[in-house]
């Protein structure tokens, strides 16, 4: 039980330290990114992140890029994906978002506190 309690301390302490530095980073008016062109995959800062899906006859899913970008066009809604017509036909599908870091991933990752709260649901059930 007190392996139990120490684990969900360490864990809270650790939710705190985290959020810390991104209120840090908040403050600058930076989100982190993912980025990404073809192989080439690294991270970056700027006011958004998008991540744009152009179709491409070449390859079945089209061509996905994710990066950093610090302003937005007329066409472009924060927090939504906008249908770009394409010259050549067809659209591009662009995503741009600030609400968090790394939000121009698909899937949200598992939050520190949701994972401290089930350690000490168990320990108070066990």
């Amino acid at each position: 039980m007190r392996s139990l309690f120490k684990c969900f301390l360490l864990l809270t302490t650790l939710n705190f330290l985290a959020a810390a530095q991104s209120s840090r980073q908040r403050n600058s008016g930076l989100v982190r990114c993912h980025k990404e062109i073809r192989s080439s995959v690294s991270s970056c800062e700027g006011k958004y992140c998008y991540k744009m899906h152009t179709p491409d006859d070449t390859t079945a899913d089209g061509i996905v890029k994710k990066g950093c970008m610090n302003a937005a066009d007329a066409q472009t809604e924060v927090g939504k994906c906008t249908r770009r017509p394409l010259e050549e036909g067809g659209a591009e599908l662009m995503c741009v978002c600030n609400e968090r870091d790394f939000c121009n991933t698909a899937p949200v990752q598992f939050s520190v506190t949701f994972f401290a709260m089930f350690i000490s649901f168990l320990a108070f059930f066990l």
